[in-house]
């Protein structure tokens, strides 16, 4: 026990030895230190490593703590991008084309194509023997005439005959089978005479074929330095001279020819003839293929307006679309006041609201089947195009295995005079192509006639192969992505709309108008007001559900009306 008096003591003798000067001398050191900037690390004592932890669970390491997602998240670590950038620059240079109006587009370059090898200049020896067997039938038939010249081309040769004063042509021409049973030739065509000279050419086919391949053709340099966007380069003539011609003055043509004959080549030919001189805006093409192969190899090239068409509806409503693009720009050419497509181009390029009007070539082929199948409407928007397209840069293009007169009537034939013409079943055939027989006794494999305004010259086609066909493809591709005006989904629409259109009754205007001014869709209103009988207002009114104008039906309820006058003018509006 401590008496009080003593704790007090105790406390005021503790109290008087730990004096707070101390403590004051350590809080100005401190204050002192803050102020120079240096503070000892180590100032609070060591500091344990637990007291860094400021959530601790089970004594679980924190460091393996993961975390955890909804099921419909979807965790992908982090990784940074690769500096790979194979395919990138490709893809934008893609867009780029399209941005800067193709001024860094190349054209495929000819060296792409097959040429042909170098001709030996020597004569033949069975051309001097044909010689003296046509002198020899000419003399057996007491004909006065005789072989003076002749010209040996790629596939046959023709034998210039001079025949004497009074002796008429006609007794050639009647002694053309016993000529050809002389030579034992295939075939043989009499040209009586020649245009442009005073001789008869009797063309015969050579003992050894001669290949004409496309590259030949088009490095020349009448193609590459000519300024026509539409030259076609199309083959050798009988003289083996290179033959063009051009769209742009053709303006339209029909291209015929049995199977083998060199048709679909053709058509390749004219093709890459239009990608090797153009960039997509510079010409644009409408391919229709009803035989779902010959054109293919041509799919997705940018020059395209739409996809490759195969179908026969897709057909009738593409041909459609041309027709009201061909009236959109004479429209344009009325507000410019230029008098076509190059007139545009020359004087109104400058002008600030200038739109180009790249030139749009149409290729239809098994054009007699699109005609059959699509049945009047085909036949109305090609007459139309063939009539009117040229001054709007718009060119038609019809190839067919079959040139029945039933089929291309004299009123579609009359508008294109240019005819490519390769081998048909019959004299008949030929008439229908060309207006006169000749065709019939073509060779095949490119042996054509061309006839440009009554003009007839035989050719030797250009072959180009599929493989050449890739590659020029190929190199357009990689530098741009075709850019659709529009696409097969719409054609299939517009489809479904001229049917439905088709199948309206010639009261649906105004059962339409009496539905919505009354509210209320009645049958027997219908009957009353129109006169008609139970089953034609049944069909009028589905018409009415199938535009949306009245509900579907319920049973015993009646049809709802379901739009208003303003959106029925609009429907109707469409409808014309």
């Amino acid at each position: 026990e401590i008496p009080i008096e003593d704790f007090f003591q105790k406390a005021k003798a503790f109290e008087s030895e730990n004096k707070s000067a101390p403590i004051e001398s350590d809080l100005d050191q401190v204050l002192s230190d803050i102020e120079s900037g240096e503070l000892d690390a180590d100032r609070f004592g060591p500091i344990a490593e637990e007291d860094d932890i400021l959530y601790f669970d089970g004594g679980q390491d924190s460091t393996k703590i993961k975390p955890v997602f909804a099921d419909e998240f979807e965790y992908r670590e982090y990784s940074p991008k690769s500096s790979d950038t194979t395919f990138a620059p490709d893809y934008e240079k893609l867009k780029e084309q399209i941005t800067n109006d193709f001024e860094d587009y190349l054209l495929p370059p000819v060296e792409l194509l097959r040429k042909s090898r170098e001709k030996s200049e020597a004569e033949p020896e069975w051309v001097k023997q044909n010689i003296d067997v046509i002198n020899q039938t000419l003399l057996s038939f007491d004909i006065d005439g005789e072989v003076t010249n002749y010209t040996k081309g790629p596939t046959v040769t023709r034998y210039e005959v001079s025949l004497g004063a009074g002796v008429q042509t006609k007794r050639i021409t009647a002694i053309a089978d016993n000529i050809q049973m002389s030579l034992s030739a295939l075939s043989l065509r009499i040209e009586a005479p020649i245009p442009g000279k005073n001789t008869i050419g009797i063309e015969v086919p050579n003992q050894v074929r001669e290949s004409v391949f496309f590259g030949a053709v088009v490095d020349h340099p009448q193609f590459l330095m000519s300024d026509d966007p539409l030259m076609l380069a199309v083959g050798l003539d009988i003289d083996a001279n290179p033959v063009y011609t051009s769209i742009e003055t053709m303006p339209h043509g029909l291209v015929a020819g049995s199977t083998q004959s060199g048709k679909s080549v053709c058509i390749a030919s004219i093709i890459a003839s239009i990608l090797l001189k153009n960039n997509p805006n510079q010409v644009r093409l409408m391919l229709i293929d009803p035989k779902k192969v010959d054109l293919q190899q041509f799919a997705d090239i940018p020059h395209l307006v739409t996809p490759i068409i195969d179908e026969v509806k897709k057909a009738v409503e593409a041909l459609k679309w041309a027709v009201s693009e061909m009236e959109r720009r004479y429209e344009v050419l009325k507000r410019f006041r230029s008098v076509n497509v190059k007139d545009y181009y020359s004087r109104r390029a400058q002008d600030s609201d200038f739109e180009l009007m790249p030139r749009l070539v149409i290729i239809v082929e098994e054009a007699s089947d699109l005609l059959i199948s699509g049945g009047v409407d085909v036949e109305e928007s090609i007459l139309k195009l063939t009539q009117k397209s040229r001054a709007v840069g718009i060119h038609l293009l019809l190839a067919t295995q079959r040139p029945s007169a039933d089929i291309l009537k004299g009123s579609i034939k009359a508008n294109i005079p240019t005819r490519f013409a390769f081998r048909v079943p019959s004299s008949i055939d030929s008439s229908v192509v060309l207006d006169t027989t000749g065709a019939e006794k073509l060779l095949g494999k490119g042996d054509m006639l061309l006839s440009e305004n009554g003009l007839i010259r035989r050719l030797q086609g250009a072959y180009l192969s599929p493989e050449e066909i890739e590659e020029i493809t190929t190199f357009i591709k990689k530098q741009a992505y075709p850019q659709y005006l529009f696409t097969h989904n719409s054609l299939i629409e517009a489809a479904k709309t001229a049917e439905l259109t088709a199948e309206l009754d010639e009261l649906f205007p105004e059962v339409a108008r009496f539905v919505v001014k009354e509210d209320k869709c009645s049958l027997n209103k219908i009957t009353q007001e129109f006169g008609i009988g139970f089953n034609r207002a049944t069909q009028i009114v589905g018409s009415l559900e199938v535009y949306g104008i009245v509900s579907p039906n319920a049973g015993t309820k009646p049809r709802e009306v379901l739009i208003g006058y303003e959106r029925l003018e609009e429907i109707l509006g469409k409808l014309k």
